[in-house]
C-alpha cells in the first residue's frame, strides 16, 4: 500500500471534517454472514510444568512465539495505530493478548489462531475450515516446533494425541473437503453469498463460484489460490462509516474513494461483519459515496477536499466498467482514477 496512513474525508450531518483512517484490530474468528456456527479444528500443547510442584511455567511472549518458525508474522495488529508500541507487544505474554492470528505474508490464507487457554495451561492453535492447504501446511509445522519447545504431546478437540513427529498424519485435506461440502450447502438453500474470512479480508463466494470450484482438478487447491489472492492484492480496502442524519434521524452508511488510490469495494454495499452487532442491512436508509480529490502532497491531510458526494447506486451505475473488476462475489477492486475521471463521475 501506498498509502497506509492517508486521511480521508468523512460527511457527517452535512459537515464535511477529516476522520483519520484506522485499521480495525481483525480477529476472524467469526462466522461467516449466514449466521452459520463457526467450523474450525483446535490443537493443544501442554505447558511446561516447574519442578517441586511449582506451577508452570511462564507464558510464552509474543516475540517467542514468533521465533518458533521463520517469517511468522501477526496479520491482526494494527502496527500503524498512534498507541501501538511494538517492543512492548513483543515482549508481552500470549497471556495477556487473547487471540493472534499468525501467518506467512503473501503465502497465507486464513491464518492460524494462537492463543493462551489458562484454564488448562496450554498453547491452544486453531485452524478454520474451510482453511487454505498453506494455512494446514504451516499450522502443523507450528505444532511440531511448539511440541519440541515444550516436551510435550499435541491434543486435538477430540482428545486424539499425537507426538511432533506424528502430527503430520492429520488428515487435513478431509477437513478441507468437509469445508467445502458445508458451504456448498449453503448456497444450495436460500444463501446467496458465503463469506470465508481471511487473514486480511474477506472472501465472498457465490454459486457459480463454488461450482467452478468444485469442478476443477483439485478443489482445495482451487479454493486455496483464489482465497489467497484476494488477501494480498495492492489496493486499499474501503472501510464503511455510518452517520445520523440529524433532520429525520435515519442512519446513511458511507464509503470513500480517493484520487489515484486503487480501492476495494462492494458492489452493493451492505453492513460488514465488524458492525453486524449493532446494525442490520435494513437499519441503513441510504448508501453514499465521497469521491476525494488531492491537491499537492498526498501526506498533509489539509490537501483532500471532497469532489463529490454520490448515492451509492448512482456511483455504481456511472463507473466505466473498464475501470474495476469482480475480485470475488461481492467486491470489486476499482483502478486508481485520476481527479478527471473522479469529476467526470460526479458529473
Amino acid at each position: 500500500m501506498r498509502r497506509g496512513a492517508q486521511n480521508t474525508k468523512a460527511i457527517a450531518n452535512g459537515e464535511r471534517k477529516f476522520s483519520s483512517r484506522r485499521r480495525v484490530k481483525l480477529r476472524y474468528n467469526f462466522a461467516n454472514l449466514t449466521k452459520e456456527k463457526v467450523m474450525s479444528v483446535e490443537f493443544r500443547v501442554k505447558n511446561k510444568k516447574r519442578p517441586l510442584f511449582m506451577g508452570y511455567s511462564d507464558t510464552m511472549s509474543v516475540s517467542e512465539a514468533l521465533d518458533l518458525l521463520p517469517d511468522l508474522s501477526v496479520f491482526d495488529i494494527d502496527e500503524s495505530a498512534e498507541d501501538f508500541n511494538e517492543r512492548a507487544f513483543l515482549k508481552s505474554p500470549l497471556s495477556e493478548q487473547g487471540c493472534l492470528i499468525l501467518g506467512v505474508r503473501g503465502k497465507s490464507g486464513r491464518g492460524m489462531e494462537l492463543r493462551y487457554d489458562e484454564e488448562r495451561q496450554s498453547y491452544a492453535v486453531r485452524v478454520n475450515t474451510p482453511a487454505t492447504i498453506f494455512d494446514w501446511v504451516l499450522a502443523i509445522s507450528y505444532l511440531q516446533a511448539l511440541s519440541k519447545q515444550l516436551g510435550g504431546e499435541i491434543m486435538d478437540e477430540n482428545g486424539e494425541i499425537y507426538a511432533h513427529d506424528t502430527i503430520e498424519q492429520f488428515d487435513y485435506e478431509r477437513d478441507i473437503a468437509a469445508g467445502l461440502h458445508s458451504i456448498d450447502q449453503h448456497l444450495s438453500g436460500d444463501t446467496e453469498i458465503n463469506f470465508c474470512y481471511g487473514a486480511q479480508r474477506p472472501f465472498a463466494i457465490n454459486r457459480a463460484m463454488m461450482d467452478e470450484i468444485l469442478a476443477s482438478y483439485n478443489p482445495a487447491a482451487e479454493f486455496s489460490k483464489r482465497l489467497t489472492e484476494v488477501q494480498y492484492l495492492d489496493a486499499y480496502s474501503a472501510h464503511q462509516r455510518f452517520y445520523r442524519n440529524g433532520d429525520d434521524g435515519t442512519i446513511m452508511g458511507s464509503y470513500a474513494l480517493t484520487q489515484d488510490l486503487p480501492t476495494i469495494l462492494p458492489y452493493k454495499p451492505f453492513v460488514e461483519w465488524q458492525n453486524a452487532e449493532m446494525l442490520k442491512n435494513n437499519d441503513v436508509a441510504r448508501w453514499q459515496i465521497a469521491l476525494i480529490g488531492i491537491e499537492g502532497d498526498e501526506n498533509d491531510a489539509d490537501n483532500y477536499h471532497a469532489i463529490a458526494e454520490l448515492e451509492y447506486d448512482e456511483f455504481i451505475a456511472r463507473l466505466p466498467k473498464q475501470n474495476y473488476r469482480f475480485i470475488d462475489a461481492s467486491y470489486i477492486l476499482v483502478d486508481g482514477l485520476s481527479a478527471e475521471q473522479l469529476k467526470a463521475l460526479a458529473g
